[in-house]
């Protein structure tokens, strides 16, 4: 049987948690102004864009630091901070690119188990030992979609020496609008030892010009740039994250949207019978009892031409993750998933 809403011409790609309504008009009219510019070499020391991100983040530019993305900011924070025999602690199932850094850079990276699909603070804290130099925790968790509070943060940081430094990578924080969610600005100033990563690849729509950034006590900052990459910012990212930083209202509709949308994927979901976890980013984790019920709905997507995440090399090969897309998108998958249930 075949959905009773028209199959788009396109493919639906609602794979890597990319901003459906792409990148503001502001960033995409500063690319059309630049890219006659590619000739020549970027601002190396981003001061326009630290600027305007200190003023953000009522922090002071040397609080910053800019890099091609946030895995650029994982390679610079192991090796800065993760010495021979000393090792890195993350979660089991959350972003590959965690473990995939440190066994870039040769350190030992220990991951804990979930809970309720949730990294567990005190797992994480039970995997820590003298050797511990680096905690990484996706805040929400890439793939499930959960949240740790201000109050675990909190507990986390008590209980953690302060030569040990937590990334708190904060990817799709402008997603959230749970209150519980951590003021990790306000922890920074009890506890020097966190690190907030954040990027513009998510809700302000530029992964494929690769622009992220750390928020960081002053000393930890100046330890990172002794592993930056000068000239890792390219020349028309630049431009395109400045111009994206001015368009709030382009951020807040891209917010309530989602809010809205991920609501009706979320329920309708639930409705289905799946396994499906509350999400509080752009994408919905849904579990499934059996490895090859999760490859039967992803092939069974891929027929209706919809692209969604298998997660094995996240770690769980029972599971699925579907990015929040347009309206019309989550529609097309709803109507999708309800036909081969009644097949």
């Amino acid at each position: 049987m075949k959905p009773e809403i028209e199959k788009p011409d396109h493919i639906i790609k609602l794979t890597q948690n990319e901003n459906a309504f792409g990148a503001s008009p502001l960033a995409l009219k500063s690319i059309e102004e630049n890219y006659h510019s590619v000739f020549r070499y970027p601002d190396v020391f981003h001061i326009e864009l630290k600027q305007k991100l200190a003023d953000k983040f009522s922090v002071k530019p040397e609080n910053i630091v800019i890099s091609a993305g946030s895995v650029a900011l994982m390679d610079m924070s192991i090796k800065a901070f993760v010495g021979d025999g000393e090792n890195v602690v993350t979660a089991e199932l959350t972003f590959e690119g965690y473990k995939y850094m440190s066994r870039v850079n040769h350190r030992e990276c220990r991951q804990s188990k979930l809970t309720n699909n949730s990294i567990d603070l005190k797992k994480i804290l039970e995997l820590c030992d003298e050797k511990t130099r680096l905690i990484f925790i996706a805040n929400p968790n890439n793939p499930t979609g959960t949240i740790n509070t201000h109050a675990e943060m909190v507990e986390l940081m008590e209980n953690i020496p302060p030569e040990t430094y937590v990334v708190s990578d904060e990817a799709y924080v402008e997603y959230v609008t749970d209150s519980n969610f951590p003021d990790t600005q306000s922890l920074q100033k009890t506890y020097p030892n966190l690190i907030i990563f954040k990027t513009f690849s998510k809700i302000y729509g530029l992964a494929g010009l690769r622009v992220g950034y750390a928020i960081a006590h002053e000393d930890v900052i100046s330890t990172l740039r002794d592993h930056w990459t000068p000239f890792s910012i390219n020349g028309l990212g630049y431009p395109a994250a400045i111009a994206s930083l001015d368009d709030e209202q382009y951020i807040k509709k891209c917010t309530a949207v989602n809010a809205e949308e991920r609501t009706y994927l979320y329920k309708e979901l639930i409705a289905l019978g799946f396994n499906a976890v509350e999400p509080k980013g752009n994408f919905i984790f849904i579990q499934f009892d059996t490895k090859s019920e999760a490859e039967q709905v992803n092939k069974q997507l891929e027929e209706d031409g919809i692209l969604i995440r298998p997660l094995d090399r996240f770690g769980s090969d029972t599971a699925l993750r579907i990015t929040v897309g347009m309206p019309d998108e989550n529609r097309y998958v709803v109507e999708c998933l309800k036909k081969r249930k009644s097949q």
